[in-house]
């Protein structure tokens, strides 16, 4: 990038900047939502009359919340928003200070060596007034979302900060979160109380597919509770990690933050992949990474009004280097080698995100309070068909993700009464798009010429994507609390969904032509639009050496879908020691992926035909139908036939939950907890799409879902202590997730005696039924199990000591039967006789985080840093060796990952506020995390390695998980 264009993007950055700067005020920080209080107050030793009034006070914006002790002494506060307060009793002026975190379960004892209720006080230790809780969580504070360095800013870069749960940046900038050995797909965020569940693709998370931005502005979520295990009923749509975030409102003063932050080209280090083809040729293109963004808050009326409004931007350029492979391989580039040779050279991705939310916050009256909000998010980027540096130029394609919300919180406290009352809308878009006409050529070197046993050259001609999904939401949700009854806390709730699912585009807008291109002649086995070569299709759509993938019509898939939910649980202190939390959820949806629909008539009667194959020297009996082949391997075909009312929505989601705290000292030093229960997530409606739109097209793929599917749901297990130790707070837990009824996608292809003849079972070439391609079987049979030992240590910042720090290992064991080792939606060849469970490749066996702040070094500077380790996830290593049909997995020794990242801030008073200078260094040691291995081992007859393949790059490292080292600085100004 030119220096005349870096200074225009931070001219352009800055304006948002500059009309924050413009302000003024006095420092504040903002204020959030969401904590439970329990407890029982005493006087002079002995319980407070029945009655007496308890009131909880925020400091920052004068929100109030009112109860009555029990008989007992006894009270309960619910709905607090997180933050600090006084807690007054019996109508005092007065209080004690206490200070609550997002979705804590507090307990609060408040004693008085008098009767003066004014001189009321917290009993034992605040820093331990939430371990009594039977989930399984982490809270990540607001402090360490800001302090510790991270890439570009999106404040789930610190889920990690829970053991079992995973923050990963992929080759191309995309991020997700995960939690255990299942896939991105099982987690769901909730932003004040509301789930953003990614009901038609992948990522959990509306937004998140394909994408480098962020989900929510950081600048305006106060802290997050990680729920990694036995989370309570009101959580819907997960099988993993739930990520309960609470967003900033404002206070009664003004508040505001301004910031903008840079890194490129200069200050980021060349990876050995990067330099090695710079020395060959392809330089590093020049990339610049520009961010900016704002807060401001503060009254519209002391005590009743508020508001708060965040806005984020991004601007990232990403480089690659795109190289032709195994030219070496074609002595004096014969044929095309010379035109693909000099396909070669630099490209620039660009992402642009643009964030904003905003919040109106009121106190109605001593029992009313409402909260309006909205969202907005907008994303443009420009990426090619592959990050690996393997696809040209002319592969570029455009993306489009968007997403708008409005949200409505209504909340009613009477006595011992809470009522929460939520209503929203929201709409969202993502549109991968490309204007290309021609096909993408995915060329290949083969020693045997062969496509089974291929290597890349480059990839040339039109990008595939041409989508369009939108996703409509209209929700209401409502939410009833009764703590009349002594020892329990009673809360149920309702929730409907009216969801609109618009599934437009193609994923194949162009045909895909995977071909090789042969050794002496130079030149593709493919010809005027069809392949040529040795055993030849009928329809000359395949041969030995190609393969054309038909490009497919835009169809549009419109169909709504209710959602509905119930739930009702009760969290019982049982003893002063032990509480027990029972509960049960029931979720049901009506038409959760497609369920009108009708396989057509024309792919019936070829399922039902004759079958006239011969495969590997396998003839079909005289009168045997296709569907009878299938019916030898176990699949009945009609179990996938949709007639239009075959399909019923599934009514067995009944998920019960129950966990137990128990404080065996009495003093909450000690605290044993645990819980077993049951939570059900949903199946992405776009495989919907996937089905109609392939089925639509002439003589193409079959893709048929089961009629008798079912929802997806995780059963867990967990046993933990948490121990004070000092100041210090250690917990340790044994867990178990067993997810079942994953949704897959698995090959349909059969010969006719029901098996895989001569093919390789890793992936069986012929097709379907006569007249159509490969039959495609979707059904929810996948399963995945994480056995895990978390083990977390944590002293909390406070403002005496000026620091913190925290600890999060995780040791795990993660299984699945997918016989690619992976835990994604597709599984070629689920159901052969050999399937049982294997290793997972989505998550390593070790695994630790640590990560602090302080800032209390000398000259007022500021200190944060987090160092990132694990062993590695297992590799999945596949050898034909012994024959095509005999190919094998076998697990190859991983690499691991180590990054250490610094921050140094250093803080200048400047008029009102305080201007902040900071620098961070990521991957500080310049460490290669090695990521992606070419694990294919090969065929028959050409003995390069161990495994007696003929792959001689097995075990090569192709891709880097995260970046090199690289330099950011940050400006920023607070008041």
């Amino acid at each position: 990038m030119s220096r005349t264009r870096d200074i225009r993007c931070f001219r352009h950055h800055a304006l948002a900047t500059a009309i924050v700067l413009a302000l003024a005020g006095t420092a504040a920080h903002a204020q959030i939502t969401g904590a439970t209080v329990r407890g029982q107050i005493t006087t002079a030793g002995a319980k407070v009359p029945e009655g007496t009034e308890v009131v909880a006070v925020n400091k920052a914006n004068g929100n109030t919340y009112r109860t009555r002790t029990l008989a007992d002494g006894t009270y309960v506060l619910l709905g607090l928003n997180p933050g600090p307060y006084e807690i007054r009793v019996g109508g005092a002026s007065k209080g004690s200070p206490v200070t609550l975190s997002v979705g804590e379960n507090a307990t609060l004892d408040l004693s008085s060596s008098s009767n003066q209720l004014d001189t009321v006080v917290v009993s034992g230790t605040a820093q331990r007034q939430g371990v009594r809780d039977t989930q399984v969580s982490t809270l990540v504070s607001n402090k360490m979302i800001e302090a510790l360095p991270q890439i570009t800013r999106n404040f789930l870069s610190a889920v990690d900060l829970a053991p079992g749960a995973r923050f990963e940046t992929g080759s191309d900038g995309s991020t997700r979160i995960r939690g255990g050995a299942q896939n991105e797909d099982s987690v769901n965020v909730f932003i004040d109380g509301v789930g953003r569940k990614n009901n038609i693709l992948r990522g959990g998370v509306i937004g998140q597919q394909e994408s480098q931005g962020n989900p929510f502005p950081q600048g305006a979520i106060a802290e997050y509770r990680v729920l990694t295990q036995n989370y309570k009923a009101e959580f819907d749509q997960l099988s993993s990690l739930g990520i309960a975030a609470v967003t900033k409102s404002g206070t009664n003063e003004f508040h505001g933050e301004a910031y903008v932050n840079r890194t490129g080209s200069n200050w980021r280090a060349y990876s050995p992949k990067e330099r090695e083809r710079e020395n060959a040729g392809t330089p590093r293109p020049s990339f610049t990474q520009i961010e900016d963004g704002f807060s401001l808050g503060g009254p519209i009326m002391q005590d009743k009004l508020h508001f708060f409004l965040a806005y984020d931007g991004k601007s990232i350029e990403r480089p690659l280097q795109v190289v032709a492979k195994n030219i070496d391989k074609y002595p004096g580039k014969p044929g095309i080698i010379g035109q693909l040779e000099a396909l070669a050279g630099p490209y620039t991705r660009k992402f642009d995100e643009h964030l904003l939310f905003g919040k109106l916050s009121a106190q109605i009256d001593d029992e009313q309070k409402l909260d309006v909000s909205f969202t907005v998010r907008d994303e443009d980027s420009t990426n090619l068909e592959s990050v690996d540096g393997i696809a040209a130029a002319s592969t570029a394609k455009n993306s489009k993700n968007t997403e708008s919300r409005l949200d409505v919180a209504h909340e009613w406290s009477r006595g011992p009464w809470l009522n929460e009352a939520k209503f929203g809308v929201a709409n969202s878009r993502f549109n991968p798009h490309s204007d290309a006409t021609s096909p993408l050529f995915r060329y290949k070197y083969s020693p045997s010429n062969e496509l089974r046993n291929t290597q890349d050259i480059i990839w040339d001609g039109g990008a595939l994507d041409k989508q369009d999904r939108k996703q409509g939401e209209t929700y209401l949700k409502d939410d009833l609390s009764y703590t009349g009854v002594k020892g329990h806390v009673i809360k149920g709730g309702a929730q409907l969904k009216f969801m609109k699912y618009r599934l437009g585009g193609t994923q194949y807008g162009v045909p895909a032509v995977n071909v090789v291109v042969d050794q002496t002649t130079g030149q593709p086995y493919y010809a005027n639009g069809v392949c040529t070569g040795t055993n030849l299709s009928s329809d000359k759509l395949q041969s030995d050496q190609c393969q054309i993938t038909r490009s497919a019509q835009p169809i549009d898939v419109n169909f709504n879908n209710k959602q509905f939910g119930l739930y009702l649980q009760d969290d019982w202190s049982v003893t002063r020691q032990l509480e027990v939390s029972v509960g049960a959820r029931w979720d049901y949806e009506d038409n959760m992926l497609n369920n009108s629909y009708t396989t057509p008539a024309n792919i019936v009667t070829a399922l039902h035909g004759l079958d006239g194959r011969t495969i590997g020297g396998i003839t079909a009996p005289a009168g045997q139908t296709y569907a009878q082949s299938l019916a030898k391997g176990g699949v009945n075909i009609d179990d996938y036939i949709a007639t239009g009312n075959s399909r019923k929505a599934y009514k067995g989601a009944l998920a019960p939950r129950l966990g137990f705290s128990f404080d065996a000292m009495g003093d909450r030093s000690t605290v044993i907890y645990g819980g077993w229960g049951r939570s059900y997530d949903r199946t992405m409606a776009n495989q919907a799409l996937q089905e109609l739109q392939h089925n639509a097209q002439p003589n193409g793929e079959i893709w048929l879902i089961k009629n008798n599917y079912k929802m997806p749901f995780a059963d867990q297990m967990s046993l933990g202590v948490r121990q004070a130790v000092g100041e210090w707070n250690a917990d340790i837990a044994l867990s178990q997730q067993h997810a079942k009824n994953q949704f897959i996608w698995f090959s349909g292809n059969r010969d006719p005696n029901g098996g895989w003849g001569t093919q390789s079972s890793i992936d069986p070439l012929w097709g379907g039924p006569s007249g159509y391609g490969n039959l495609i079987l979707g059904d929810t049979v996948g399963e995945i199990k994480t056995t895990s030992l978390f083990v977390k240590l944590d002293k909390p910042y406070t403002a005496a000591s000026g620091w913190s720090a925290t600890a999060a290992y995780t040791h795990a064991k993660g299984r699945t039967t997918n016989k690619d080792w992976n835990t994604d939606i597709f599984d070629w060849i689920y159901g052969r006789s050999t399937h049982g469970w294997n290793p997972s490749v989505l998550t390593a066996k070790d695994r630790l985080v640590l990560a602090g702040f302080t800032d209390r070094l000398p000259w007022g500077i500021g200190l944060s840093g987090k160092l990132t380790w694990d062993s590695g996830n297992p590799r999945r290593i596949t050898s034909c060796a012994a024959g095509w049909d005999k190919c094998v997995n076998v697990e190859g020794k991983p690499g691991n990952f180590n990054q250490v990242d610094m921050g140094l801030s250093k803080d200048f008073r400047v008029g009102p506020g305080s201007l902040r200078l900071r620098a961070d260094v990521l991957n500080l040691f310049n460490r290669t995390n090695w990521g992606y291995y070419d694990d294919w081992g090969g065929g028959p007859g050409n003995p390069q390695n161990y495994l007696g393949g003929d792959n001689p790059n097995l075990g090569a490292r192709n891709d880097i998980r995260g970046d090199m080292r690289t330099y950011k600085v940050t400006l920023s100004y607070a008041f």
